[in-house]
């Protein structure tokens, strides 16, 4: 059966090699999550992979936005997956032997923004993506007259929040960001920008 599990994680690893994404494996076995922490990047699919025992990985703390999860790992459930969409710590468990410390985290950073010019702009403003429509990764850019908390966020046509791929302070200047909407289904989107001073919402289209 282990034989079968590195495999699979090998298999697994090759696949990931071919998209933008990555994904970071945790093994469970005993009473452990290795590695008990990790860094990741928003986009980043973490995958708990079993070994041993009979566990769970449950959240116990995650940022607003994100989901939770529950989750059985064991012979008959070989592996969850789940893919951050916002950035921040995440803490989960096993939750049959919490009392035994069985715990982890992993950090998820955004996916960040790209400096395109340090001149100065007039005025706050988000351009229209490009490509649009896309497939499956699109370039957002907007000026920032002023040092600000930027935030860039995708939410779906129900309005529902899917992916943040910037929330930093920065400096006067023009920005570009990109979305990597691999994972997700063809349909039309909303790219938000948001500082303390501005706020506006663009129309995208992921057409696969």
């Amino acid at each position: 059966m282990k034989f079968k599990n590195i495999f699979a994680v090998i298999f697994l690893l090759a696949i990931v090699r071919c998209g933008s994404a990555t994904v970071r494996t945790i093994q469970v076995a005993d009473f452990n999550f290795t590695p008990q922490s990790l860094s990741a990047t928003v986009g980043d699919t973490i995958s708990w992979v079993w070994s041993s025992g009979g566990h769970t990985t449950t959240s116990v703390g995650v940022p607003g936005g994100a989901a939770t999860w529950d989750s059985p790992i064991d012979n008959t459930h070989n592996s969850f997956n789940y893919v951050i969409t916002v950035a921040g710590t995440y803490n989960y468990q096993c939750s049959i032997h919490a009392s035994m410390g069985m715990n982890g985290s992993f950090t998820a950073s955004p996916i960040g923004i790209k400096s395109v010019s340090l001149n100065v702009p007039e005025k706050f403003a988000l351009y229209q993506n490009y490509p649009n429509p896309f497939n499956p990764s699109t370039n957002i850019r907007f000026d920032i007259p002023s040092k600000t908390i930027v935030r860039l966020r995708i939410y779906d046509i129900t309005g529902r929040f899917v992916a943040e791929l910037a929330n930093e302070s920065v400096q006067p200047g023009t920005y570009s960001a990109d979305w990597d909407a691999s994972n997700y289904a063809s349909g039309v989107y909303f790219y938000k920008l948001e500082t303390s001073d501005f706020v506006i919402t663009k129309k995208l289209a992921l057409i696969k």
